[in-house]
């Protein structure tokens, strides 16, 4: 009897296992992660920016980037998450990212890093925002300014509305990330709402060479719209 349990045991775990090796991959294949850059800050927190395109036919929410930082033998430094930007990515869009390493003890040792993507399936977000850019400016001390309008079209009021600009070089590769709510955030049916929203890493900012702004809310979110940088 007790060989029947351990072997029921064994066989149970086997199929957890599988199971969830399966799912981890299945999450993977939904994703692209592209445009990936990576740099450390004056106070040795480093950042690891990049976006995530839903290359499969489910939207996904709760989307959060692993790093997994490794030292010059391969072997595992540290590892962090964070939430991707969109709060739900439909299929064919995309959404950035920004993971801190954030041990100024141990960044220096930072040689390479891995990426994953852990999400679940939900419905998909109505494309009822649209997203205007009026103004954008860098000031004296390197912070870049974007400045517009979010407009709902949809037949509810979209609840904390957000403006998020992505920052990319001349490579096309995500440097820095801005966000922004709306005034008022919550956005009534037809109607519109302003922001105003800052990238603040000074680092980044004189290397930008184009940007996009993406509108996002807790019902609806908008195609994202891109220009370069002024």
């Amino acid at each position: 009897m007790k060989g029947k349990i351990l072997l029921f045991g064994i066989l149970f775990l086997f199929f957890m296992c599988f199971t969830t090796l399966n799912l981890y991959s299945s999450l993977q294949d939904n994703f692209e992660i592209n445009h990936v850059s990576s740099y450390a800050d004056d106070n040795k927190i480093m950042h690891v920016f990049g976006e995530l395109k839903n290359i499969g036919n489910k939207s996904m929410t709760n989307v959060t980037v692993g790093v997994i930082f490794l030292d010059s033998e391969g072997e595992i430094i540290n590892e962090y998450k964070r939430s991707a930007e969109l709060r739900t990515i439909n299929p064919g869009f995309t959404s950035p990212f920004e993971v801190l390493f954030i041990d100024p003890k141990t960044v220096g040792e930072v040689k390479d890093f891995k990426l994953y993507v852990n999400g679940t399936e939900t419905r998909t977000q109505p494309i009822d925002l649209k997203i205007r850019i009026d103004s954008s400016r860098q000031d004296i001390l390197g912070f870049y300014f974007i400045n517009g309008v979010i407009f709902n079209s949809g037949p509810i009021s979209a609840n904390n509305s957000i403006a998020i600009a992505t920052l990319y070089d001349i490579e096309g590769r995500v440097i820095a990330i801005g966000r922004g709510l709306a005034e008022p955030k919550d956005i009534t049916s037809n109607s519109g709402a302003s922001f105003g929203l800052a990238i603040v890493d000074k680092l980044q900012t004189h290397k930008g060479k184009s940007y996009s702004v993406v509108a996002d809310s807790d019902m609806y979110v908008s195609k994202p719209t891109a220009t370069k940088k002024k």
